[in-house]
């Protein structure tokens, strides 16, 4: 029987080896990205507290050194950008950037963005740093970022569901809860307590807003055009951002991609996954017989103080009560759960933890099906977008939707694994190093595999 579990940020079983970060970084991916159960329990942290050594300092807006060994020239800086709305509110965020190691090759910026939400960028290019494909170390500035309310941006961190809300996730039925009234309630106490603490904010978090983001951090770089390698479910906001600013993408790379166009209730169920579900997962480990090299203790403390822990849960329902359709009140939510072909613990758990999003503050319009404006070049950011076969977090079906709107080639690897360009998978690896560093563009109408 399907039994729910939040997926760990690491394996158990002992303590997390120095070397092979890069498998370090790939197990954080594979376990939360695009699908990581929200998480957090205890008490949040006050808004803006736990910035790291290692990262920008959030009030210094010029780039400072912020040198690791082996990346002696790396630098950070806080890029301020508008909250939205009515008011004048911004916030920062925290930036890195390691310049290309042969500067005589250099190609320009490549920014990086990982999934989750609420999986950190600054943490990701720290991993980049050391065992990306050389030939993207070589000729690119290696950027990342962690996206508005995640790590060093102003992390939002609300607490888990109480009282009423936590017991709909124990409900025999939810179309019969009893109190619905007492129920409704507590998630609008919910979103009020969060709104309290965070403000305006607390309805931008999604990936409208994430796409403006770039658009500001590209500006800060100082770069015309930027290429992008975006993972999982940032490539969310990176479609929206090919959509607006063609112009300014050189070339990209989505690698695990999400298909918005959906209802909120199916695109969550379907984030949560039972043990056996994920006990069949391909989870990037390093090649049998390599010896892996040694990190600097300066690098894996980098990496370790810039982990951002596991996603809030008031993250997710910033970005996906805004990114996606829902119902317009809790009896509709209940009912549309209710109705759904999926294993009621995975029910039970989307209405404890996503009745809120009736009331979150922001819902607009769904971002439904991104697709370029109407007359617009096939393919005119140069987009490589590439999937696993059998990917239980970005099913290849999303990708080929997404592929086929952009007129972009898609690029299927075998197997199961989530997360595939950096994480070793050669062919994969290889597609979007030619693409990346001006290879010929594929042709969008015929298939690519490996």
């Amino acid at each position: 029987m399907d039994r729910p579990t939040a997926p760990a940020r690491r394996r158990t079983g002992g303590p997390v080896p120095a070397p092979a970060l890069l498998t370090v970084l790939a197990l954080v991916l594979v376990w939360t990205s695009a699908c990581g159960a929200p998480g957090g329990g205890g008490e949040p942290d006050p808004p803006g507290t736990g910035a790291a050594s290692y990262g920008p300092d959030p009030g210094g807006d010029e780039w400072t050194p912020c040198p690791l060994t082996g990346m002696e020239r790396r630098e950070c800086r806080g890029v301020p950008v508008p909250v939205g709305g009515d008011g004048h509110e911004t916030l920062r965020l925290a930036v890195s950037r390691l310049p290309a190691r042969n500067p005589g090759r250099r190609i320009g910026a490549l920014v990086l963005a990982p999934g989750g939400p609420g999986l950190s960028g600054l943490q990701e290019a720290v991993s980049a740093g050391v065992d990306y494909p050389h030939e993207l170390r070589d000729r690119f500035d290696i950027v990342g970022y962690d996206r508005r309310g995640t790590g060093r941006s102003h992390r939002v961190d609300c607490g888990e569901p109480r009282g009423a809300l936590d017991r709909l996730g124990r409900a025999r039925s939810l179309r019969l809860v009893r109190d619905v009234t007492a129920v409704d309630a507590a998630a609008r106490d919910y979103v009020e307590t969060c709104r309290i603490g965070y403000g305006p904010l607390l309805g931008r978090l999604g990936s409208r807003a994430a796409a403006t983001d770039l658009e500001r951090v590209r500006r800060a770089l100082g770069e015309e055009r930027i290429s992008l390698l975006l993972h999982s479910y940032a490539t969310v906001a990176g479609q929206v951002y090919v959509t607006r600013h063609p112009e300014r993408v050189r070339a990209a790379v989505f690698d695990g991609v999400v298909d918005p166009d959906r209802p909120g209730t199916s695109y969550v169920l379907r984030t949560l996954h039972s043990r056996e579900e994920l006990d069949t997962e391909e989870v990037p480990e390093p090649a049998g017989g390599d010896l892996p090299r040694e990190v600097p203790p300066d690098v894996r403390a980098a990496f370790d103080e810039l982990d951002p822990g596991p996603p809030p849960l008031a993250l997710f329902l910033g970005v996906h009560c805004t990114d996606f359709r829902w119902p317009g009140n809790l009896r509709a939510l209940l009912r549309e759960l209710d109705d759904a072909d999926e294993a009621r613990w995975r029910m039970r758990t989307v209405a404890r933890d996503y009745a809120p999003c009736v009331h979150w503050p922001g819902r607009g319009e769904p971002l439904g099906a991104v697709r370029p404006a109407a007359g617009a070049p096939a393919n005119a950011a140069d987009l490589l977008l590439v999937n696993s076969e059998h990917d239980i977090r970005t099913p290849a079906a999303g990708a080929e939707r997404v592929a086929m709107r952009f007129r972009a080639p898609l690029l299927t690897v075998p197997g199961r694994r989530h997360g595939l360009v950096g994480f070793g998978n050669e062919c994969a690896e290889r597609a979007a190093v030619d693409h990346l560093t001006a290879g010929p563009p594929a042709d969008p109408d015929v298939a690519a595999g490996c």
